[in-house]
């Protein structure tokens, strides 16, 4: 999902650059599909949602998984002190630990599926004492229904997902599905922020999400924290693209 690009890759910082950014010098490989139609796949299958925490990683209190109901039961407890903040797709946890710091009145859920990633965000929340941040391992269009209950959220971010440049993995994209996850999740007037470099890719997002007619269009937020991803298009100087919308 987020931050973890199939095909070309940034180069480190140190290797120099042209004048073509990242998005323009790779937009050829981008497959346009129906963000409507598109049949959208589960990235893991939905078996993973039946899957207990593997004997060889620690516990976390508050990482969740789908297959163990306990878990599920004290992320629901956990959450529900505070205005609701959910990001799809959160990586290592760059921006969500970031959020997590400037709102410590909010409580705010990571969806992840690779559960590495759910550990390490777990650990840079717990190195920064930031106690109001949880992690769910899975495709959030499994997790968030199984989490959070319908009409409490009070923001979402999907930032900077994976394009999947090529048209067999057009499934694995964001479409329907997802908008709808998200807007059952929401509550009226709840905000929903969508970034990419890939410009195309954003805008499929927003006319499948808005298709639905659960959104808004709406102005997005001007400071918010960098996903690791964004610091380093930052650092070459690459585009980036944001819509916000906001649940009817």
């Amino acid at each position: 999902m987020a931050d973890d690009r199939e095909g070309p890759a940034l180069e480190p910082d140190n290797v120099p650059r042209g004048p073509e950014n990242y998005a323009e010098r790779f937009i050829k490989d981008f497959r346009e599909f129906n963000g409507v139609d598109v049949d959208e796949a589960i990235i893991g299958g939905h078996i993973r949602a039946t899957l207990a925490l593997p004997s060889r990683i620690e516990h976390h209190p508050r990482l969740v998984i789908p297959g163990e109901p306990a878990t599920i039961a004290a992320a629901r407890a956990g959450l529900s002190t505070g205005p609701l903040i959910l990001e799809v797709g959160s990586g290592l946890g760059r921006f969500l630990n970031g959020l997590a710091l400037l709102r410590p009145d909010a409580r705010l859920l990571g969806c992840e599926t690779r559960l590495g990633f759910c550990i390490k965000a777990l650990r840079k929340a717990d190195r920064h004492g930031a106690t109001n941040l949880w992690m769910t391992w899975g495709d959030a269009r499994l997790t968030i229904p199984a989490i959070v209950p319908p009409g409490t959220a009070a923001e979402a971010y999907l930032l900077y997902p994976d394009p999947w440049w090529k048209r067999k993995h057009a499934r694995r994209r964001h479409g329907a599905l997802m908008a709808t996850v998200l807007a059952d999740a929401l509550a009226p007037g709840g905000r929903l922020v969508l970034k990419s470099d890939v410009e195309p890719y954003l805008q499929t997002m927003v006319e499948a999400f808005t298709e639905t007619g659960r959104y808004d269009a709406g102005p997005a937020p001007l400071e918010l924290p960098l996903t690791d991803r964004e610091l380093r298009l930052v650092r070459a100087g690459t585009k980036t693209f944001t819509s916000a919308l906001f649940r009817r």
